[in-house]
């Protein structure tokens, strides 16, 4: 791990949503074993290790917790038949509830305010306090994310993901990639 978890759940902490998101969620009469803080720890940690943030990935990165940090952040729980290690359906479950607050009615491409603000806040949060007022600027990159759009049908240039490309961008024109537009065909197999 690149990140230690100390670190990532300082981030979280300090940006304040987990408790944000928590209030937006429904409640039950059931106890909810995977919290917002944990989830949020998990997909940074994926993150941290520049693994894609899979749902899978998340769980598996929480299991993989020593004992001490699995019983912290909930992974591990005593339950009356003993104990209970976070699964999958769980880890899918309390992300679906995250999804849906924070999701726009009528979805337009653009994030929902609440979903702006809360990366806004964890990306504000891990910036190093040393560093804080070095910038004004700040920079995310986003080029090697992974995507998962198919070519367009023949004859057709709509597909799931219009910024998708094949490949990686050629070295000596950088920031330029065919769309999923412009790509009839996949790549050459190597």
């Amino acid at each position: 791990m690149s990140i230690p978890l100390a670190r990532i759940e300082e981030i979280t902490d300090a940006s304040g949503v987990a408790p944000r998101i928590e209030a937006l969620l429904p409640t039950g009469a059931r106890h909810r074993q995977l919290r917002v803080r944990t989830l949020l720890a998990g997909m940074l940690l994926c993150q941290a290790d520049h693994r894609p943030a899979h749902l899978t990935r998340v769980r598996d990165a929480l299991t993989a917790l020593p004992p001490a940090g699995q019983a912290r952040l909930g992974v591990l729980e005593n339950w009356k038949a003993g104990p209970h290690l976070l699964t999958y359906r769980q880890t899918e479950r309390t992300f679906g509830l995250v999804a849906g607050a924070l999701a726009k009615d009528a979805p337009d491409g653009l994030p929902s305010q609440a979903l702006a603000v809360i990366c806004d806040h964890l990306l504000e949060a891990s910036i190093p306090a040393e560093h804080k007022h070095a910038s004004t600027a700040l920079a995310v990159d986003w080029t090697d994310v992974e995507t998962f759009s198919r070519p367009p049908p023949r004859g057709s240039s709509d597909c799931a993901d219009p910024e998708a490309s094949w490949g990686t961008a050629p070295a000596a024109a950088p920031g330029k990639t065919a769309s999923c537009s412009s790509a009839t065909t996949p790549p050459p197999a190597p």
